[in-house]
Parts: structure tokens; C-alpha cells; sequence
């Protein structure tokens, strides 16, 4: 029996010495390596003292053995408990008062160990040491049960963090903690063992085997699942230091994580919300249209928080490696500035537009009477001839000239006639119907373009438009000629009003086809029937023949 637990202990101290080369290697993946390295040490050494016992046949170097091992039991105790601490917060750095504690216990070890003697038959550690019965048996003393009680005061400090922490993680980081958890049942149940049943394992202390066994157990949880925290100060530097808000969403819709900027943002546009996010409901934090469906893609929208405040907010789904959903990772950035900014852009935009076509449209208006201006009308007029190619309905043209208006600038000077030229453009502009083009030609002439107007009509619309103008009264000041008489023209003397005259030609286009010298040719015969009403004494209508299609 001695010799098979002997070759026990000594594959548990080699198996742990391999373990902790692999730690001391990836010393720099992980902060835990290191400590888990000198855990396995302690391990190393406490199985050695272990396979001494069974596989020496001197007493003396037995008892050595068993006092030599308790450096072990603290070296491994206080391993694990680091372990799980640095696991816990990579940046763990124990308080003095505890350095003070995990310091002096061995240092309390060694002491006492010197003081006693090793060769004598029992000390304060053990009652009694030595062979019985063919074996090797220990009787447990005062101040072993004292550093027993120390060890699992160690042990439930540690475990108690581990689970805190574990109710806390995301689901990307329970698994590490959960093994952890797990490496720490074999040397309890064991050691629970060895300590009220001594018989059932024949008074020996197997309780080396069970801490090899956690220390495997660590080191996968520290080498391998460790390696999904990436470099544990990357975190720190990346998601604690950058300006956007980050938020860790578990499956259930929990916030599990959030850096220092998800807490400001969160502090400004909820304010009813508690300090701490984390284990909030994600859509109190985030506001349900925001943070989507739970399961599901990914997903990238900007919203209005509050009133001036436009948040950037991007999901993305994270899974495990069989593609089971773990929750969401959502990104919050603080675009307020930046949409202010498109917003005033497209009002310039918006304001340019409307100046180009402000002055788009003034470069096609007379500044004077307000109406369209020869540029305007020629496209009008190409306009309307396309629609009556189209549809086979006529378009006239009516050409109103202002009768003795040189007369007027003469006689009352241009204020005056510009006066005229107004209120006969305002009387031309009351009577245009909607589809009319009305334009201001060239000094006191006006033309206006009737679409699908008939011969008969166009004469009708030309004879209200004279009446009209036949109606006005300009007010005129004193005259700068001699007082008009009866055929003076459309003046008067001082104090009286301009009563203007004007003599219209009229011409419509017939037929359905019409060339590029339509228009031309059609200008050309209203002003022709113009001169005709002023040779037949103005203040008349004239109508011109049917303008013929141009070729």
C-alpha cells in the first residue's frame, strides 16, 4: 500500500511540476499564470513530502517529511486563493494586512517547527508521529487544526468572490469562473474526508491527490478558458478609455458590463436610473426601440434620447462556437454634434437652393412690373407650340403695345411712364388665366401666349384686355410740355391723371405640326396685325390670318 501511494505522490509531484513550467511560460497571456505557476510548486513540494512518508523506511525523515509538507499545504492554500482572486480582478494586488497574514503563517510554520523536536515522540502540530501497525500514522495537535481552520477560512474568502463574480459575468466568462468553482470541490470533499472518516482511507492523507487534481482543473481554467478575456489589460484600455459607451447584454436581456462612459451617458439622458447599470433591464438603460429583439442580428440606427441629444447605437451579436446566441454588445456614440451639424448643412443647402432658383427666377423677370421677360417667353411659347403639336389645338399670341408712350415720358417724365407700364401690366396680369405666359417684351410692349385658344377667343380676350387698359388712371404731376388737348394722346394736364390706350395684335397658330420656325413666324404676324391697329387709329384689336405651320 505504501509503495502504491508512494508512486502516487510522486506522479502527482511530477504531473504538477510539468503544469507549472506550462504557467511559468504563459506568464505573459495571463496575470493568473504566475501565481498559478507557484501554486503548482507548492504542490510539487507537498507531494514530495508525501511520497518521503510512504516510500522512506526512517522515521526521522518521515517526521521531517510530514512538517516539511505543512509549507506545502500553506504554499498551495494561498496559491489557489490568489488564483481565484486574480482571475477575479487581473489586477489584484493583496492589502497589506493581508500580505501581513499570508506572510506570517509560514513564518509562524517555520517557528515552530524549529521549536520543536522533530526526533520526540509528539509536539503542538501532532500528538503523535510515527509507525504503527506497519504503517505511518499522524495524530493531528492544537495548532494543526488551527492552520486547518486558517486554510478554509482562505478557501471560503476565495470561493465567496468566485461566486459573486460568477452571478455577475457575462456568459462569455462564467465558464472560467464556474471551473474554477468546480476545481475547488476535490480537496474539500477529500480532505473532509481524511479529517472525520481517518480509517475509511487508512489514516493516510491523500489530501496531496486531490490538490493536484484542483490544480489541473485551475489550469485549464487559467491557460485555456483564460484566453477569452484576451489580455485582460486590453479591456481596461480600450473599453474603460474610449469616449463611446459600451454596454455587455447577456441573453436574457441583462446589462452585465458597462465602461465608465456608458455610466456618464446613461447618467444624462436617464436619470432616474440607478448608479450601477449593471443587472438593469437592457431596455430601461437603452429604451426598447433602440436596443432591439432579443435574439437577433445586428443592427445600427441613431436616435433622438432627448430633445438635441442623437445617439449613434450599434448591436452586434455575440455567439459561441455552435452559434448559440450569448446576448449583445452595444456600442453608444454621442452624434448630437455631428446630426446639428448635417442639420444646418441641408438648411444652407436648403437656403442656396432657394436662392438659385430666386435668382433663376429673377433672371427670367422684368424688375419693374414684376412679369416674365423675353428669355422666359421664348421658352413658353416653344412650350405651348409642343403642346399644340401634341394635342392639335391652336395657340394664340397677343402682342399689346402701350399707344403714345414716348409721349408720356415726354410730358410727365419716366417716373411716370414707368407708373403706366405698371398699371398696364397689373391690368394684363388680372386678366391672364392660369396656363397664360405673360411677359414684358421690350420697352412699352407686353405679349401674352393663350394655349388651346381659338381664333374667336383670342379676338374676346384682346378686346377685354384693351377695355381694361382704356380704364386705367395713372396719376400724373404737372406737365413738362404744353397742356394736352383733345388729340394730345393719353395726357393730361396738371393735376389730372394719365389715362393710357393700348392697340393689340392678334395671331394663332392652326395645325398640329409646327417646325423650328414656328414661333418666329408667329410673333411676327401679331406684330404685323399691331401695326395694323395702330394705323387704323390704336386703341383697337387687329387679328392677324391663320400663321400657317412652319416647315
Amino acid at each position: 500500500m505504501g509503495l502504491v501511494l508512494g508512486a502516487a505522490f510522486v506522479l502527482s509531484a511530477l504531473v504538477c511540476a510539468r503544469t507549472g513550467v506550462v504557467a511559468w511560460r504563459r506568464r505573459s497571456s495571463t496575470p493568473a499564470a504566475t501565481v498559478l505557476a507557484a501554486t503548482m510548486l507548492a504542490l510539487v513540494h507537498w507531494s514530495g513530502c508525501a511520497a518521503l512518508v510512504q516510500l522512506s523506511g526512517d522515521p526521522a525523515v518521515q517526521r521531517l517529511a510530514v512538517h516539511g509538507s505543512l509549507l506545502g499545504v500553506w504554499g498551495a492554500v494561498t496559491g489557489l486563493f490568489l488564483v481565484c482572486r486574480t482571475v477575479v480582478d487581473p489586477h489584484h494586488r493583496p492589502r497589506p494586512l493581508v500580505r501581513a497574514v499570508l506572510l506570517g503563517v509560514p513564518l509562524a510554520l517555520l517557528a515552530s517547527m524549529a521549536a520543536t523536536a522533530i526526533v520526540g515522540g509528539g509536539d503542538a502540530w501532532f500528538t503523535a508521529l510515527g509507525p504503527r501497525e506497519g504503517r505511518f500514522v499522524a495524530e493531528f495537535g492544537a495548532l494543526f487544526w488551527v492552520h486547518t481552520a486558517y486554510c478554509y477560512g482562505l478557501m471560503s474568502v476565495a470561493l465567496a468572490g468566485l461566486v459573486r463574480s460568477w452571478a455577475r459575468a457575462s456568459p462569455v466568462f462564467r465558464p472560467q469562473l464556474g471551473t474554477l468553482l468546480l476545481g475547488a470541490v476535490p480537496p474539500v470533499v477529500g480532505n473532509l474526508l481524511v479529517l472525520a472518516a481517518p480509517d475509511l482511507v487508512g489514516r493516510q492523507d491523500l489530501t496531496p491527490l486531490f490538490f493536484a487534481v484542483t490544480g489541473l482543473i485551475d489550469a485549464r481554467a487559467v491557460l485555456r478558458q483564460g484566453l477569452l478575456r484576451v489580455v485582460p489589460v486590453a479591456r481596461d484600455v480600450v473599453v474603460d478609455t474610449i469616449a463611446d459607451a459600451v454596454l455587455v447584454v447577456d441573453a436574457r436581456g441583462r446589462v452585465v458590463d458597462a465602461n465608465p462612459a456608458a455610466h456618464e451617458l446613461a447618467r444624462r439622458v436617464r436619470p432616474d436610473l440607478d448608479a450601477d447599470l449593471v443587472g438593469l433591464a437592457a431596455d430601461r438603460v437603452l429604451g426598447p426601440e433602440q436596443l432591439g429583439d432579443l435574439p437577433g442580428g445586428s443592427s445600427r440606427r441613431t436616435v433622438e434620447a432627448l430633445p438635441g441629444v442623437h445617439l449613434d447605437v450599434r448591436t452586434t451579436l455575440v455567439s459561441d462556437r455552435r452559434g448559440r446566441s450569448l446576448g449583445r454588445v452595444v456600442v453608444v456614440r454621442d452624434v448630437s454634434e455631428a446630426v446639428g451639424a448635417t442639420t444646418r448643412l441641408r438648411a444652407q443647402l436648403a437656403e442656396i437652393d432657394r436662392l438659385r432658383a430666386q435668382l433663376a427666377e429673377e433672371s427670367v423677370r422684368d424688375p419693374l412690373t414684376g412679369l416674365h421677360n423675353r428669355r422666359f417667353l421664348d421658352g413658353a411659347l416653344a412650350a405651348a407650340l409642343r403642346e399644340a403639336r401634341d394635342t392639335g389645338r391652336p395657340v394664340a399670341l397677343l402682342v399689346v403695345d402701350v399707344d403714345h408712350f414716348k409721349r408720356v415720358n415726354d410730358t410727365h417724365g419716366h417716373p411716370v411712364g414707368d407708373a403706366v407700364l405698371v398699371a398696364v401690366a397689373d391690368a394684363l396680369r388680372a386678366s391672364a388665366r392660369p396656363g397664360d405666359a405673360l411677359a414684358r417684351f421690350g420697352g412699352e410692349e407686353f405679349v401674352l401666349v393663350l394655349p388651346a385658344t381659338p381664333e374667336r377667343a383670342a379676338r374676346e380676350r384682346a378686346e377685354d384686355l384693351r377695355r381694361r387698359c382704356a380704364a386705367l388712371a395713372v396719376p400724373a404731376g404737372p406737365t413738362a410740355g404744353p397742356t394736352a388737348g383733345p388729340t394730345a394722346g393719353p395726357t393730361a394736364g396738371p393735376g389730372r391723371a394719365v389715362r393710357p390706350t393700348v392697340s393689340v395684335g392678334v395671331a394663332v397658330h392652326d395645325g398640329p405640326t409646327g417646325g423650328p420656325g414656328a414661333a418666329g413666324a408667329l410673333l411676327a404676324a401679331a406684330d404685323r396685325a399691331l401695326y395694323e391697329a395702330k394705323a387704323a387709329g390704336r386703341d383697337r384689336v387687329r387679328v392677324a390670318e391663320a400663321v400657317a405651320p412652319a416647315p
